[in-house]
């Protein structure tokens, strides 16, 4: 079958491949891949910048959709031919305090698909029964395949954003995570203001279609006082970046109000200088937030099932696995916002 491996570590050390078709074993069901995402995360392996690690050689890609073909022993028939999602984590220890307090994303044994293990930029992966859920009704496999950054999304923004209705969100960064975390935020009763750059001209157009109350240009100089005049008297209440850009980042920290709330979702993919006397002098929260829970998933597909989190509009291009190289390119130069590979020939 044909994939997209990262055969070893250091930039640009990845390519098409034919590899073997892979064997589900006990517990495990083999999907027939139909979609998978491009992620900040591929790009870093990509570039080989350290800013995600693998474990070469590897198949990419952990944002997925598929159709479950086969099954391994001691697992349910009840998933063959199902339309289906996985979480990423092909392996936790169950056992240590971070998976017996609901948090395997933090397991120090976590492996997961697309880095530590083969993934689904490719026509089959095997996962975990365990991982699976059904795509409902009206969801397509195109949507259905942003469901693990969507999960990422919902996480940060209703988990660490700790958002009650009538919160002022600022976000930065208005690429596909940005614009989920909007869409989170909005259901959740918040009034976001969406900030980007000169390049993010198109993005921040369709922010205002998503559900921004006012997009602003941060590379202005007026940027920062137009976010303090939108959010007087105080600042916002939760700042999310998602950019991982270390201006962003600064910015976020001077604009969020005293005793406000600021989400770190973003990689940034090498070190940031901080002026730490922000977080101390202003008394704020800071959080990270990492992959995501199980519970999130379903929230994920619900919102989007409800129509309260749109994803089509996100989709900029699909391209097939062979034409990785065109979509990387587009990801990287920021054109546009989410590339999905196409695995399966024609999909639904």
């Amino acid at each position: 079958m044909k994939a997209i491996v990262n055969y070893e570590n250091g930039p640009e050390k990845v390519k098409c491949m034919d590899v073997e078709m892979p064997v589900p074993s006990a517990g495990q069901v083999r999907i027939k891949v139909s979609y998978c995402g491009i992620c900040g995360t591929d790009l870093h392996i990509f570039e080989g910048d350290g800013g995600y690690p693998t474990n070469p050689p590897v198949i990419l890609g952990h944002e997925l959709s598929g159709v479950v073909e086969s099954a391994g022993e001691g697992t349910d028939p009840f998933w063959i031919g199902k339309r289906v999602v996985s979480e990423t984590y092909y392996h936790t220890c169950g056992h240590c305090m971070y998976c017996k307090t609901g948090k395997g994303n933090l397991c120090p044994e976590k492996r997961s698909i697309g880095s530590a293990v083969n993934g689904a930029m490719a026509e089959y992966v095997v996962v975990p029964e365990k991982n699976l859920h059904l795509i409902p009704e009206g969801i397509s496999l195109r949507e259905a395949a942003m469901t693990e950054p969507l999960a990422c999304c919902v996480q940060g923004v209703l988990e660490f954003g700790d958002i009650v209705p009538g919160d002022r969100v600022l976000i930065t960064g208005p690429g596909a995570i940005g614009l989920m975390c909007l869409q989170v935020a909005v259901s959740a009763g918040a009034v976001v203001v969406m900030a980007g750059t000169a390049v993010d001209q198109e993005r921040l157009e369709l922010a205002k279609t998503l559900g921004a109350s006012e997009v602003i240009y941060s590379d202005k100089p007026d940027g920062e006082e137009k976010i303090a005049a939108l959010c007087a008297p105080f600042g916002p209440d939760v700042v999310f970046d998602c950019s991982g850009a270390g201006a962003a980042i600064r910015m976020g920290l001077r604009a969020v109000r005293k005793g406000g709330r600021y989400v770190q979702v973003g990689l940034t993919g090498r070190s940031v200088e901080l002026d730490m006397n922000l977080i101390t002098l202003k008394e704020l929260s800071v959080r990270g937030t990492y992959a995501q829970k199980p519970q999130w998933w379903v929230k994920a597909l619900d919102l989007v099932r409800r129509g309260e989190v749109k994803l089509e509009p996100l989709i900029s291009n699909v391209c097939l696995l062979e034409d990785w190289e065109k979509a990387f390119d587009g990801y990287q130069r920021k054109i546009g916002f989410k590339y999905l590979l196409e695995a399966a020939g024609e999909n639904k």
